[in-house]
């Protein structure tokens, strides 16, 4: 029997109390995923404050490679620059799951998730700093990996679209929703049990749209006078987009925003909520929209191509600037009772995503002409 596979996931995003967004949530998925296959050894790569919160996922606290205590700003350069020779040798497989892939990693094979192509796609939603600092590294990265993992096939299209001498080492491995949010105990919102409510899941990006959602909510509550719209997500951290109804539709009571809430929250707002709103212009994977559909509630989305791709003829599609569209679609789920809820028996989960990762893995390892 083969020696299992020496793994290296890089986790420098990751704090220790393993909660934050979707690159978050991935990393951390897929490192339990990874651990409980015994053809793999996962170590991970950590910040220092976090390792003691992160051992846990890989059972050993031996299997986890520190970062230099740096400043914030200059971990994505020495994690792109002069990580490399650190590793080189010592694993079989690196694998950056945000944005960043070392360089001179010889014959350890590189892979490199790829969530989406936003900061080539929409430079202008995110800050000079990241700009400046991952722009031109990630690109490097694409062009360095040997493996490429896109977290749905519309993300594959645009990277290969991008640079088409991808397409041989790139491949299509959808996410899944998180096991602690589908096993979480529901914990419901004060002031919301007993009022009609939409849900938009996500940051509030201009990308997302909420503008959209937003001046489509002035009608409903037009219409529905104790109709809520709640939106859910991380504190800010980069370019805002609401719109100019947000403000009067917030200060009358007609609009919630819940940050950095707990997956006992999300799951109880998912349950109650009488349609998931996810109007995004442009979505690597689109999350939400997996877990409205996995947790039983109704489902809106743009005609993004990711979007499209994860709710196919389960959710309803609307042109992302259609206010009006937006508007009738809400008020027909608030003005109809939710069905009950029944687990799909095909529902994907995070082992499955492991699977395709390393099986592709493989095949590019096979494939590799050795470096000389």
């Amino acid at each position: 029997m083969s020696r299992p596979v020496r793994w290296l996931l890089m986790a420098g995003h990751v704090p220790s109390s393993t909660r934050g967004g979707g690159i978050v949530r991935y990393t951390v998925e897929l490192a339990r995923a990874l651990h409980r296959r015994p053809d793999v050894e996962l170590h991970l790569l950590v910040e220092p404050a976090a390792a003691d919160g992160l051992a846990d996922l890989v059972g050993d606290r031996d299997r986890l490679v520190l970062l230099p205590g740096l400043p914030g700003p200059a971990v994505p350069a020495y994690e792109r620059t002069l990580l490399g020779p650190r590793l080189r040798g010592r694993f079989d497989v690196v694998q950056g799951a945000k944005h960043l892939l070392p360089r001179g990693l010889g014959r350890t094979h590189g892979v490199l998730t790829v969530h989406d192509m936003l900061l080539v796609d929409r430079p202008q939603d995110f800050g000079p700093a990241k700009r400046t600092l991952l722009r031109l590294p990630y690109a490097g990265s694409i062009r360095g990996a040997d493996t490429l993992i896109c977290v749905s096939r519309a993300t594959r299209d645009r990277l290969t679209a991008f640079d088409g001498r991808t397409t041989a080492r790139s491949t299509a491995v959808p996410l899944a929703t998180s096991p602690t949010l589908l096993t979480a105990s529901p914990q419901a919102v004060e002031g919301l049990k007993d009022r009609p409510f939409a849900l938009v899941v996500g940051d509030t990006q201009p990308r997302k749209n909420l503008p959209t959602v937003i001046s489509a909510w002035r009608e409903v509550v037009a219409r529905q006078p104790d109709a809520v719209l709640v939106q859910v997500g991380p504190p800010p951290w980069g370019e805002e987009s609401y719109g100019p109804d947000f403000a009067p539709l917030q200060a009358a009571g007609h609009l919630r925003q819940l940050q950095g809430i707990d997956d006992g929250t999300l799951r109880w707002a998912y349950e109650n909520a009488a349609v998931v709103l996810a109007p995004s212009l442009a979505e690597g994977f689109g999350l939400p929209a997996a877990e409205a559909l996995d947790l039983g509630t109704p489902l809106v989305t743009s005609t993004d191509a990711a979007l499209v791709e994860v709710s196919g003829d389960r959710a309803e599609h609307l042109d992302a600037a259609d206010v009006h569209g937006w508007a009738a679609a809400a008020l027909a789920h608030l003005g109809r009772p939710r069905a009950p809820h029944v687990d799909p028996p095909d529902r994907r989960t995070w082992d499955d995503v492991a699977d395709g990762t390393v099986a592709a893995v493989r095949r590019d390892q096979a494939g590799r002409t050795p470096s000389t």
